[in-house]
């Protein structure tokens, strides 16, 4: 009658925690629920605000190819604009020469002038030359033509040679003209060159205004979107942490069910076998002091065992290498016994129906171990290989069998969940 009242009561005590149990996955998915929607919520806002970030990017881009443009434009106006005052400088120098020839001829020419003169006033005014002693001297005829010729050529000579001087003056005189409408066409180019020029460089100081207006509006929109990003990480996280939770509380009732089974059945077969050890009862017979027999009963010794769960597993390969790193990752800073617990909890999860078989697809399971799945230091210490001393735990655990504990999880002590603390974490 007590069996059956302790069975009814068992009975009851699991119905009360499947009873708790669904009520706390039914408000924890109300929860993972309204985090999907938030989530997704901002997930469109960081999207706009990426979509945002692009478009400004290629008008900024558009901006720059123009202002590229316009500074090759501005390139070759500069060149343009350069040839041009060159060749105003050469016109200006050549303007010099020329008019320093233009005097030159000018002086050259009243010179010429001022002795022919001379020498027509010499011939006229001095007796002895003079046109009129030529034509009434007493020597014969050839000799007053041959001086009359003389002097024909004379005067011919100086008209001919001022004549030239005249032609070279007002050749030099068109050329220092020419030069000036040279110069001013030049300068007329330059005027509109540099014209061009102010123009295009306005240009390219507003172009590159507004330049600046959308890189800080691009930096404005990333700024929002790296922010929304952010929080679309911590939506994910808060869900992933619910999940797990949910996960855990749900590992954790089955394996507190099966446990109070086991301990039922466990409790049952000892009844069993307590019945039929009193039926076959092996007794030795015995004398007191007095001579009365006296009944012993023999009993089997009991060992307790720590972990619940039958160890069986046998290591691979790379177990040792990845178990070392998780748990210099886990609780390098800490105990070596807390050490053992990591590693404990480890192969607790293996042995356990709940979790994978394998050291490596525990360790690779998503959202459990944070060095693995979340920074990626896992990776880092397994390549350099751990310290000595997470290794020399992590061979008592695996090779020696040496499970501390019976816990599934474990995480930092922060006060939110009940379970054994030891060092840093609390295991549960």
């Amino acid at each position: 009658m007590k069996k059956k009242y302790i069975s009814t009561i068992l009975f009851s005590f699991i119905i009360i925690i499947f009873v708790i149990l669904y009520s706390q996955v039914g408000k924890a998915s109300g929860n993972i629920s309204d985090l999907e929607s938030e989530k997704e919520a901002n997930e469109q806002s960081q999207s706009m605000y990426e979509e945002q970030a692009s478009n400004l990017q290629e008008s900024k881009t558009a901006l720059e190819n123009l202002v590229s443009g316009l500074n090759s434009e501005l390139a070759v106006i500069n060149e343009k604009l350069s040839g041009i005052r060159n060749r105003i400088a050469e016109k200006e120098a050549e303007l010099v020469q020329t008019r320093q020839e233009l005097d030159e001829a000018k002086e050259q020419e009243s010179q010429q002038y001022q002795d022919m003169k001379k020498r027509i006033q010499y011939m006229f005014e001095m007796g002895d030359t003079s046109y009129i002693e030529i034509l009434l001297s007493k020597g014969s005829i050839a000799d007053n033509l041959n001086r009359a010729e003389f002097v024909s050529e004379l005067v011919k000579y100086d008209r001919r040679m001022l004549q030239e001087y005249k032609n070279t003056k007002q050749s030099i005189t068109e050329k220092e003209s020419k030069c000036l409408t040279d110069q001013a066409e030049l300068e007329k180019l330059q005027s509109e060159a540099q014209e061009q020029q102010m123009l295009i460089s306005a240009k390219i100081s507003d172009t590159n205004e507004r330049i600046k207006a959308y890189a800080a509006d691009i930096a404005e929109a990333e700024r929002a979107a790296l922010e929304y990003e952010k929080q679309v990480e911590r939506n994910q996280q808060a869900i992933d942490d619910e999940s797990r939770r949910i996960e855990e509380s749900s590992i954790l009732e089955a394996e507190s069910i099966e446990r109070a089974r086991k301990e039922r059945e466990s409790r049952e077969q000892a009844s069993r076998e307590q019945a039929s050890r009193e039926q076959n009862q092996t007794r030795e017979t015995v004398t007191d002091e007095n001579g009365n027999i006296v009944t012993e009963e023999t009993t089997e010794p009991y060992e307790e065992t720590t972990s619940p769960y039958e160890n069986n597993y046998v290591a691979g390969e790379k177990d040792l290498d990845m178990l070392a790193a998780l748990i210099e990752c886990e609780a390098g800073d800490q105990s070596y016994y807390g050490m053992l617990c990591v590693g404990a909890v480890v192969m607790n999860r293996i042995n356990s129906t709940r979790f994978p078989n394998t050291l490596y697809e525990v360790i690779y399971q998503p959202y459990q171990f944070t060095p693995v799945t979340v920074s990626n230091r896992f990776s880092l210490v397994l390549a350099r290989g751990a310290n000595e001393t997470c290794y020399r735990a992590a061979r008592e655990v695996l090779e020696e069998g040496k499970i501390v504990g019976s816990w599934l999880f474990f995480r930092m002590n922060d006060g939110s969940r009940e379970g054994e603390i030891i060092g840093d974490h609390v295991f549960y």
